[in-house]
């Protein structure tokens, strides 16, 4: 599904904004109407704490317009998203973004004034039951009392937030829109290297097209590295900042603290992988082997390792989700209906088109995707994986507002659960021994991507906030050389490193989102448990999965997983995980020899 323009994508291919807006117009006038609207909850400053229904009210006041601020907001960035170099939607984007900051500016007094209370008052309150539906909101912000600034601090922190966003759009306009990678022969067609279509072209299965896009790729953004470095290193040495500001001692306390995720949750982590890297190993000799290789480089590390021609049309990827996913029960598939008929989903890939791939949306109206997709079986497993966020924030709806949005920690368990059920479908449905290989070795990338990778651009973060926070001085050629250094404990004796690898955590943009990334590797071991359980109907986990999809945040993450028996502060099922991508290889290669 790879155009010239937008403007060439079929209308049933492009989401549906309309449920939001009409039209732009309507946009603007909601935004001039919450320009004036947002000052509201000015109108309570010094009297939050006069009465349970004073708190009451000034609560139920400051969600609503945050409400409508969302909305605004999301609307706005994915018109943003549909053309990244358009000028008109940057500037939307960017009034969103400045309103938003502008109402945290103006309910900045909130949190310090109610924390100002003391314990009885406090305590009063939260027994109050006029308040109950704020109970958990109210004891998360009260166990927040010793990192909260005066009133007059929260407001000049509001006022440098408003601009934090910058460091990233800078790198995505830079990747997306600005930089010309070259043309490329691909399959005999000429076609215009992007950040988006380059994540197909790098599984092509002729090397020589994989080495010339990765060639064309690393050189082009090496060309601005120092760019990059500085633009990375400015974000990442705000969030240290940040928080010192908020007495943390480090980036990783701040992250961790407001989900009241245990740090041992990251140290298990990292210390049950690195002790598992025998694992990869064996994956990327998989890879070696089935591509005929003498030598493994790192342009062949996402390549097609089935020869195959097989596409998929919109629709046949529709009818494969439905039959994948239906163990999940009727009112799932309901949903999973929804998005392709109420155009949900925006498919069409194009020059100008943001890379990111993703779920959003705004409490009251129906969750959006933004996916390339090609036709590919990957682009199938994506879609699977974008639409469990968005049936998860549609299921999440029946909390209340302040407590429908979940944790990162727990978000990535909905996308990646669907992936799994996804490929495992095919591979004990489908009678097409390639069909079959390549249902494997998609859950492989998956599992490896999202475990080993993660950790593995992960421990970049780590070591990057480590030296800031020692008061050192970091730049483009340290995070060349940190990244090589990670790469060459990972990948051992198995691939090739060249000075071209170095570059690589310039098309991350998750770092200018601390500590994401290790969630993806908790994500991926979680569903794995889930999605096993499921599937050999164990421990009535359907019904339990299917309740946790409808909690949102109105718990801490770690307190809902356990709900249904995942532990990550102990290394059982991230050694699970790994122990199921180990028998993967050796189906992989026991049926690639049938």
């Amino acid at each position: 599904m790879d155009y010239e323009s937008r403007d060439k994508v079929e209308e049933a291919y492009k989401w549906d904004l309309t449920s939001r807006y009409k039209n732009d117009n309507a946009w603007e006038k909601e935004y001039k109407q919450q320009l004036k609207n947002y000052k509201k909850i000015g109108e309570y400053e010094g009297k939050v704490l006069e009465s349970a229904d004073t708190l009451l009210e000034v609560l139920n006041t400051f969600f609503a317009i945050q409400l409508k601020i969302l909305k605004i907001y999301v609307y706005a960035h994915s018109k943003h998203d549909e053309n990244v170099e358009n000028s008109k939607y940057n500037l939307m984007f960017n009034e969103a973004l400045s309103l938003y900051y502008k109402f945290i500016e103006a309910s900045s007094y909130l949190k310090p004034e109610i924390l100002k209370g003391n314990k009885s008052t406090l305590d009063k309150y939260l027994k109050s039951s006029k308040l109950k539906k704020y109970h958990f909101y109210l004891s998360k912000l009260i166990r927040e009392k010793e990192h909260t600034l005066s009133e007059n601090e929260e407001r000049i922190i509001s006022k440098l937030s408003s601009t934090s966003d910058l460091n990233s759009n800078i790198s995505e306009v830079l990747t997306n829109g600005i930089i010309d990678y070259g043309k490329i022969i691909v399959d005999g067609v000429e076609t215009v290297l992007t950040n988006n279509n380059y994540r197909d072209i790098i599984t092509n299965k002729n090397r020589n097209t994989r080495k010339e896009a990765y060639n064309m790729m690393t050189s082009s953004l090496k060309k601005y590295e120092t760019l990059y470095g500085m633009n990375l290193a400015g974000s990442m040495k705000f969030v240290k900042n940040l928080a010192e500001t908020y007495k943390f001692s480090t980036v990783l306390e701040m992250d961790l603290f407001e989900s009241n995720i245990p740090k041992e949750v990251v140290s298990n982590l990292y210390k049950t992988v690195e002790k598992r890297l025998d694992v990869l190993r064996k994956y990327y000799l998989m890879i070696k082997r089935s591509l005929g290789l003498e030598e493994l480089e790192c342009y062949d590390l996402r390549a097609e390792l089935v020869n195959d021609n097989l596409t998929f049309t919109i629709e046949e990827a529709k009818l494969l989700l439905e039959q994948a996913l239906g163990i999940l029960g009727e009112n799932y598939l309901k949903i999973l209906n929804k998005a392709f008929e109420e155009r949900w989903i925006d498919f069409g890939t194009y020059k100008g088109k943001t890379s990111s791939i993703y779920a959003t949306g705004n409490y009251g109206d129906h969750p959006l995707v933004l996916t390339n997709y090609l036709g590919k079986f990957h682009d199938i497993s994506t879609l699977a994986h974008e639409l469990g966020h968005a049936i998860n924030f549609e299921l999440s709806m029946i909390q209340n507002y302040h407590d429908w949005g979940g944790d990162l920690l727990t978000a990535e368990v909905a996308s990646l659960t669907n992936e799994i059920l996804f490929s495992d479908y095919i591979i004990k449905h489908s009678k097409d021994k390639n069909l079959k290989l390549k249902a494997i070795s998609n859950l492989l990338q998956i599992i490896e991507n999202n475990l080993f990778g993660a950790c593995m651009e992960g421990k970049f973060e780590n070591i990057i906030y480590e030296k800031l926070e020692n008061g050192e001085e970091v730049d483009a050629l340290i995070f060349n050389d940190i990244t090589y250094d990670i790469r060459q404990k990972y990948y051992m004796d198995t691939v090739k490193l060249d000075d071209r690898a170095k570059t690589t955590w310039i098309r991350r943009m998750h770092y200018f989102s601390p500590y994401y990334l290790f969630k993806y590797a908790t994500g991926i071991s979680s569903a794995l448990y889930i999605a096993k359980n499921i599937i050999e109907n164990k421990n009535n986990m359907k019904e339990k999965y299917l309740k946790f999809l409808t909690k949102g945040g109105c718990d801490y993450p770690t307190n809902l997983l356990k709900e249904i028996g995942i532990d990550l502060t102990k290394p059982k099922v991230i050694n699970e995980a790994i122990d199921y991508m180990d028998y993967l290889i050796d189906e992989f290669n026991r049926i690639s020899e049938e």
